[in-house]
């Protein structure tokens, strides 16, 4: 469908455009309402635009040799999917799997060849590229680094702190922590038992109740001085530093 003109002040950079340049966005734009767990793209998949989150989320993922799912990371609303765009921009196929997350999402689509253009002459278009690049980046090499360090029990605490809402709960089935963690539900669920016996945590039907979030933080921390979530929590675009994204739900 075509995108409404107010959809586009969603997004910095192109606030940040010329006044021209953004009447002719609004008419090439479209705006596309996937609901929960739909498919955006599949492994292989020929990307031919640029995908602006409006809101909701999408997960990125990959499939190890066995089938088994890992999460890469999120994409929040104001930001772009860094393995689209280097697609785009290279004309490799692309290298994963993303999917909307459980409230659905809305997608903004700039056609290829028109950002590209927008890429080559508007500075507000490369610094959004750029601003992408370096925080998918970081955030790999630190996802890298603690799935080679880290045993499963702190990734798994790790993961539970940074979705844990303000009430300490954690909406996810352990199915799907299992598939954040690249592993199977039995694992998950060893560990979870094991975090209860200690009065950790409490399990519930497609949720886990933090009971001691500092004596969990401090277990991660003993395996990671940094002591930073795994899937670090990146400011959305235009948001203040600082700002966390929303807990995830199954």
């Amino acid at each position: 469908m075509p995108c409404p003109v107010e959809a586009l002040d969603d997004f910095a950079f192109i606030r940040e455009m010329r006044p021209e340049t953004r009447k002719r966005l609004s008419s090439k734009i479209t705006l596309t309402a996937l609901p929960p767990t739909a498919s955006v793209l599949r492994l292989g998949d020929v990307v031919d635009g640029v995908y602006l989150i409006r809101s909701g989320s999408i997960r990125v993922y990959y499939l190890d040799a066995d089938g088994r799912e890992g999460t890469l990371y999120w994409i929040e609303a104001g930001q772009s999917c860094i393995l689209a765009l280097n697609s785009l921009f290279t004309e490799i196929p692309y290298p994963a799997w993303a999917e909307a997350e459980a409230d659905g999402v809305e997608i903004l689509t700039v056609p290829g060849p028109l950002f590209r253009e927008l890429f080559a002459g508007e500075p507000s278009a490369q610094r959004f590229l750029f601003e992408q690049l370096s925080e998918r980046v970081f955030e790999l090499q630190k996802l890298l680094e603690r799935t080679m360090r880290l045993p499963q029990e702190q990734r798994l605490i790790l993961l539970l702190l940074a979705h844990a809402d303000e009430n300490g709960t954690v909406h996810l089935s352990q199915e799907k922590l299992a598939r954040h963690l690249g592993t199977i539900r039995e694992v998950v669920a060893r560990l979870l038992r094991h975090l209860a016996s200690q009065g950790l945590v409490a399990t519930a039907p497609r949720q886990i109740r933090l009971l001691d979030r500092r004596k969990l933080m401090k277990i991660a921390a003993a395996e990671d001085e940094a002591a930073l979530p795994l899937w670090p929590a990146m400011p959305r675009c235009g948001t203040a530093p600082g700002q966390v994204r929303a807990p995830l739900t199954d």
